[in-house]
């Protein structure tokens, strides 16, 4: 079967054969352009890539605003006081250089700070018998001697055969104390190993934070 050309095309075909003998190409212009073909399907996710490295610290931002000021709380106690008596007489030990304790006095302080702390009474002394020597005083312990150096300490001493009947005593000293229960203790040490004596006291203690400057 053989080909027929009409005669457009064959004229096409000459006209073609002799440019490109000539050494001419012949390009026609581009057709339009076709419609988007549609979406192929996503392919799947990749790995996760590595961290990069941290962006450097940025500028520090404004203050905010000052906040409202709170309620003011309760005041501590910058001073208070408690006190004691003795509800009947006290009869100190007789042994020679016995301790004995007339009164003991428990204070809560609120806090690190001091106490001052004063004792007053009065002690009935045997008109006859030996030599009086004693010392009250205060003391941190119910057992603690007088060692000759404490502060406000009251000492009495008559020669055997002179004695006062009644003997007034009034003492004074200052602690330091811990927050919670402290403890303080009037004294009563027979040197003399004289029987018969009988005690009536009053102590009172009073906390503050701190020291005058």
């Amino acid at each position: 079967m053989s080909l027929r050309l009409t005669l457009p095309q064959l004229v096409a075909s000459l006209a073609s054969a002799g440019m490109v003998a000539a050494g001419y190409t012949l390009v026609a212009p581009p057709g339009p352009q076709g419609a988007q073909g549609v979406a192929g399907v996503a392919g799947a996710q990749g790995p996760q890539g590595e961290a990069g490295v941290a962006g450097p610290t940025g500028p520090q931002g404004a203050v905010g605003p000052q906040g409202e000021r709170g309620p003011m709380g309760p005041a501590g106690p910058s001073a208070a006081f408690k006190d004691a008596s003795t509800a009947e007489y006290v009869f100190p030990g007789a042994g020679a250089n016995e301790v004995s304790s007339l009164l003991a006095l428990d204070v809560k302080a609120p806090s690190w700070g001091w106490v001052w702390v004063s004792g007053t009474g009065y002690c009935n002394v045997p008109s006859e018998g030996g030599a009086t020597q004693y010392a009250v005083y205060l003391a941190s312990a119910g057992d603690a001697p007088h060692d000759g150096s404490l502060p406000g300490a009251a000492f009495v001493r008559f020669p055997q055969g002179v004695s006062m009947v009644q003997v007034p005593f009034a003492v004074s000293r200052s602690f330091p104390v811990k927050a919670g229960k402290n403890t303080v203790h009037l004294n009563f040490q027979n040197f003399s190993g004289l029987a018969g004596y009988s005690c009536h006291a009053n102590v009172a203690a009073f906390f503050t934070a701190t020291k005058l400057q």
